[in-house]
């Protein structure tokens, strides 16, 4: 298979498309995703909108990850690393170096971001899980 050189739209979906089916089938992510998404024809289409307007500037997603992410119980920074493990591999899988690592490198920052907003709205210092704040 031959990897691509540029992010284009339809490159985007594959590497959602592609990263959810595999997220779906992994023992640790899998359940926290089936508790929560129903409607996976719903929910990609969203995913590849926040893709598009990370990657392409398209604007194309008006979410709310925080929120989101916040509600599901028992998610922890281990689960974040699994999921970067898992994204990096498919957009290394799909791209060639350059544009897997943009994908890879925004991956990295937003996982940052969500652990670190959960840790503050669950009343936990960032990086001092199980320490609660006074």
């Amino acid at each position: 298979m031959e990897k691509a050189s540029t992010i284009t739209p339809e490159l985007i979906e594959k590497l959602v498309y592609t990263f959810y089916d595999q997220i779906r089938q992994d023992a640790l992510l899998g359940p926290i995703f089936a508790a929560e998404i129903k409607d996976w024809d719903h929910h990609l289409p969203k995913m590849v909108a926040f893709w598009s307007s990370i990657t392409l500037k398209t604007r194309s997603y008006n979410g709310r990850p925080v929120p989101a992410h916040v509600k599901l119980e028992g998610l922890t920074a281990a689960h974040f690393d699994h999921w970067l493990e898992l994204f990096e591999k498919t957009a290394h899988d799909i791209f060639t170096p350059e544009p897997a690592n943009t994908f890879t490198s925004r991956a990295h920052q937003i996982a940052n971001s969500l652990k670190m907003a959960i840790d503050v709205q669950r009343g936990m210092l960032p990086g001092m899980e199980g320490a609660l704040c006074a």
